[in-house]
């Protein structure tokens, strides 16, 4: 079975129906404002979420290929294991719009959780010029961590270049951040809302950790 897949659009057939972009959940598709056809900003390792669109697009308008060069289309997200090429630790980027929240939490709870596998980091597209002081509450409360004393505002280019990304759940507007493996974790951005809302993003948070550790442990 092929460890990776690519996909192919065959421009002479695609009608420029974006249904790929609409259904992608980590950003493979993106609209190419000179033809208004999608383009392929993400292509081998890519896993989730992208395989359905071939249904509502013409027939043989998006194929997926396997690394092997085989039509590969049958992967189980949950037990797939990227192999990942880098030295030391792998570096994961946990990305959302304004690094201020849901990705602050991230940064936290894997260097908590998951040091001893892969290096973590946050960042985004635009700043805030402080963390989100609930999440900075929540975390504090629940871990004992401190983040406006351990971690700060950044965006992409201020971290280094990742070998995984994590879109918190960007959804369409995920950015364009190269990487030898995605994921988006579609979760909502609690600001603004109760403490038991924080918990219950903070709780997926915690649980898709440990299941990206897993993914990402060698061992």
């Amino acid at each position: 079975m092929s460890k990776a897949w690519y996909p192919e659009i065959d421009y002479n057939k695609c009608v420029g129906c974006m249904a790929c972009n609409d259904m992608c959940r980590h950003g493979v598709y993106k609209l190419n404002e000179e033809t208004g056809k999608p383009k392929v900003v993400y292509g081998t390792g890519c896993v989730h979420g992208c395989h359905g669109c071939e249904k509502k697009c013409p027939v043989g308008a998006i194929h997926y290929f396997g690394d092997d060069g085989t039509l590969d289309i049958d992967y189980d997200f949950d037990s797939y294991k990227p192999e990942i090429k880098c030295e030391g630790k792998p570096k994961v980027a946990f990305v959302c719009v304004h690094n201020s929240c849901r990705s602050q939490i991230a940064e936290a709870l894997g260097k908590k959780l998951a040091s001893d596998v892969f290096e973590s980091y946050s960042a985004g597209t635009e700043l805030k010029d402080h963390i989100n002081p609930d999440a900075v509450r929540m975390i504090k409360k629940i871990y004992g961590i401190d983040m406006e004393e351990t971690q700060h505002n950044k965006l992409i280019e201020d971290i280094p270049s990742p070998d995984v990304v994590i879109f918190m759940g960007c959804n369409v507007s995920c950015p364009n951040v190269p990487s030898q493996y995605a994921e988006n974790w579609g979760l909502d951005d609690p600001s603004g809302k109760s403490d038991e809302e924080f918990g219950k993003t903070i709780q997926a948070i915690e649980e898709k950790m440990h299941q990206l550790k897993k993914k990402l442990n060698t061992i």
